[in-house]
């Protein structure tokens, strides 16, 4: 099942990169077994030049995430850095009385 433009969902639950097939998750944690890299925002490119204490009080920090297979681009986010781990997502589908 299509994701998005890098990512698939397998009949069996595993999400894989479109891209090499390397599998990044599963439909409850779809990028579980992607790679992160974490850096100053400024690596984001030239259109982050300004130091992030001009704007908040909390450190901030670039965090992207890379298919382990073929390093392609899946996610990035600029985040504070206290927060442990990236946004999450979940494809599971669960009815109203289970979430609760």
């Amino acid at each position: 099942m299509y994701i998005d433009d890098n990512l698939d969902l397998a009949a069996d639950g595993t999400v894989a990169c479109r891209h090499c097939a390397a599998v990044t998750g599963t439909a409850s944690d779809p990028l579980g077994a992607a790679l992160v890299r974490e850096c100053a925002p400024q690596e984001a490119g030239p259109s982050v030049r300004a130091e992030a204490s001009n704007f908040a009080d909390r450190d901030v920090l670039l965090r992207q995430v890379f298919c382990p297979g073929c390093l392609v681009l899946l996610q990035a986010e600029i985040v504070p850095a206290d927060e442990p781990s990236w946004r999450t997502r979940s494809l599971a589908v669960t009815t109203a009385r289970e979430g609760q």
